[in-house]
């Protein structure tokens, strides 16, 4: 399955990067932001595995995570962050969850593996050169 993944490539070509996130984890783009101007939630990839984000991530394939592997990686990373516990709708946490993978996928979809991708809110896009899938 393609994936998202932290980089560390072209970080701080763009005022604000940051890259707090391990190399290599997967990510997700956060579908809850905050809407501060000056918060960069609305840039970053949330790492699932450190909670915590980077403005830089790259299309991978992974054969060995398969669709349902990402719904539990992401399922279990917002049981951590709390959102059963505010939600206390399984619904509504599987809503979220499918929102997340959803977007991987779509993201995922419309570039090759190897493409270093950033995010403005809801606008993703290539950072350096890339290749369309």
């Amino acid at each position: 399955m393609r994936v998202l993944v932290a980089t560390n490539e072209f970080q701080g070509t763009r005022k604000g990067d940051y890259a707090r996130g391990v190399e290599g984890e997967i990510v997700v783009p956060e579908v809850v932001q905050c809407g501060h101007p000056a918060c960069g939630c609305g840039r970053g990839f949330a790492g699932l595995a450190s909670d915590r984000a980077t403005t830089t991530a790259m299309v991978v394939d992974l054969p060995h995570v398969a669709p349902s592997d990402l719904r539990g990686i992401v399922f279990d990373w917002l049981e951590r962050r709390g959102w059963d516990d505010l939600l206390g709708d399984s619904d509504e946490i599987q809503e979220i969850v499918d929102e997340h993978v959803d977007d991987v996928e779509v993201i995922c979809a419309a570039y090759a593996v190897g493409t270093i991708v950033e995010r403005d809110g809801c606008d993703v896009r290539p950072r350096g050169l890339a290749a369309a899938a």
